[in-house]
């Protein structure tokens, strides 16, 4: 017999993964970066910048909208949204910084 999920506990840990992906590719761009051609380093810089504040921040909303929605994995669901929100709009700020320095 298939028991199913509810959606707010299927957003709990779907949060805290995607939240635990970006803070994993934090290391990967660094790595990514150190293996590029010195003329394409800020492109792939803010490529992988980009996609870790994308997939942190996505990953702290299914977070939260799971506390709002009366989750059962409190835990998961608070430490998702705290780590995603916060990893994701500290990248997001880097971001923006290092494209106006790229630009300028």
């Amino acid at each position: 017999m298939v028991t199913s999920i509810p959606a707010p506990d299927d957003d709990a840990r779907r949060g805290l993964r995607l939240a635990l992906i970006g803070l994993g590719a934090v290391p990967l761009t660094i790595v990514l970066v150190g293996l590029a051609p010195h003329g394409l380093r800020a492109g792939v810089y803010l490529a992988g910048l980009g996609a870790v504040a994308v997939v942190s921040i996505v990953g702290g909303a299914r977070a939260r909208r799971a506390l709002s929605a009366g989750t059962a994995l409190r835990a998961r669901a608070i430490a998702g949204a705290i780590l995603g929100f916060w990893l994701g709009i500290t990248a997001a700020v880097l971001w923006f910084w290092t494209l106006v320095g790229v630009a300028l």
